[in-house]
């Protein structure tokens, strides 16, 4: 097989190319240094992210495989598995496509892309999939896709799950043992370069959320919240980070808030600037919640701001207990308790030492979710793949 001196020549599956929310996996692809890595998606994003540099990019060019054509639509309906399994055609083009790119494994970036290749390839190259939040949550509500994902779990070499709480889930459709838990991480050199946050006596606390502006990550419940803080301590200040489908809900209601003059949004940074602007801050908010059966996976941005020496307020929900030991790096609360989460945010704008002592803690522990490291660990589980796939 071919590959760059030693490095053994692997695909990695994803399903848009170039999501601006999925700048975890590019840090993965950057990161590997045992494989060198052929990204394959089905469709590539309209507002993509720049690629790391060399990496060999390849269309599978069937379209998005969670939209599907009127066959599978009635399989779907019925609860059938073909209706997430691959026709002939497609199976005979997924295995045509990663047979051509030369490659002694795949790595599955979501259960959705595992299901058809592991099911295309029927064993002729090592299949590693990891897992994340939506596929393992809310898509798990669907019989077609939960007995598809049965289906093809026993025959997958290994699941990296980013939660525990995953490898629950699939242990119940029929995982075997001995898959474990690798979350994504981040690149904590990058987010811990500038000094632990100051804060003078006086000076405004400032409370900072990253990520997609939606239902699940709580947006206009961390907003209330801090209604209730800046009451409290009107030198306090949110600010939100990110773009998502309730950008114009949030934005409305800023505008009316009492608090409105304390907070702005931001939209969408690249992690150099986010990096820049969370050494600025002194606390980082995350309310993720159960919407629709989704389950928070690995909260990225709360290892960003541990890493950035953030004390952590977040909801007690899905991964994030892997990440927040309460008092220790942080403060958790239950999912939909705005009360609990100002009580939370108020207790840190009023005790400057817990704050102080929380995030150093946090950027301390947020080493161990260091994106480099973690990739290694998928390496491990790669070539332990290919070695055993090789064994006669």
């Amino acid at each position: 097989m071919a590959g760059t001196g030693s490095r053994r020549r692997i695909a990695v599956i994803t399903t848009e190319i170039g999501v601006r929310s999925e700048v975890w996996m590019l840090r993965q692809l950057a990161a590997f240094s045992r494989v060198e890595p052929v990204l394959f998606g089905w469709t590539e994003a309209a507002a993509s992210i720049p690629l790391p540099p060399g990496l060999e990019v390849r269309r599978l060019g069937l379209g998005d495989t969670r939209r599907p054509d009127l066959p599978a639509r009635i399989l779907r309906r019925l609860g059938l598995a073909g209706g997430y399994l691959p026709d002939a055609a497609t199976r005979r083009h997924i295995r045509d496509a990663l047979m051509a790119a030369d490659v002694e494994a795949v790595l599955c970036h979501f259960a959705w892309n595992a299901i058809p290749v592991a099911a295309a390839l029927e064993g002729r190259l090592p299949v590693i999939a990891q897992v994340h939040g939506r596929d393992v949550s809310t898509m798990l509500a669907n019989p077609s896709y939960r007995r598809a994902l049965a289906a093809i779990l026993p025959g997958l070499d290994y699941v990296a799950a980013v939660g525990r709480f995953q490898l629950d889930r699939l242990a119940l459709l029929g995982l075997p043992a001995g898959h474990g838990v690798i979350p994504c991480g981040a690149p904590t050199a990058l987010f811990g370069s500038s000094p632990l946050p100051e804060r003078s006596a006086g000076a405004p606390i400032r409370f900072v959320t990253v990520g997609r502006v939606s239902a699940e990550k709580g947006v206009e419940q961390t907003l209330a919240a801090f209604e209730s803080v800046h009451a409290a301590h009107p030198a306090s200040e949110l600010i939100f980070v990110g773009e998502g489908p309730a950008e114009a809900e949030l934005d409305r209601a800023i505008t009316a808030s009492p608090a409105t003059a304390a907070i702005r949004r931001t939209g969408y940074l690249p992690p150099p600037e986010l990096a820049r602007l969370l050494s600025t801050c002194h606390v980082l908010v995350q309310h993720s919640r159960e919407v629709g059966g989704w389950i928070e996976g690995f909260g990225v941005m709360l290892t960003e701001g541990g890493a950035a020496g953030l004390a952590l307020v977040a909801s007690d929900f899905g991964g994030i207990p892997d990440q927040v030991q309460d008092g220790v790096n942080g403060l958790l609360f239950p999912p939909n308790d705005i009360g609990a989460q100002a009580a939370a945010m108020r207790r840190l704008a009023q005790d400057e030492p817990l704050r102080r002592s929380l995030g150093a803690s946090a950027r301390r522990i947020a080493q161990t979710f260091d994106s480099r490291h973690l990739a290694g660990k998928i390496e491990d589980r790669i070539l332990d793949a290919i070695a055993a796939h090789a064994r006669p």
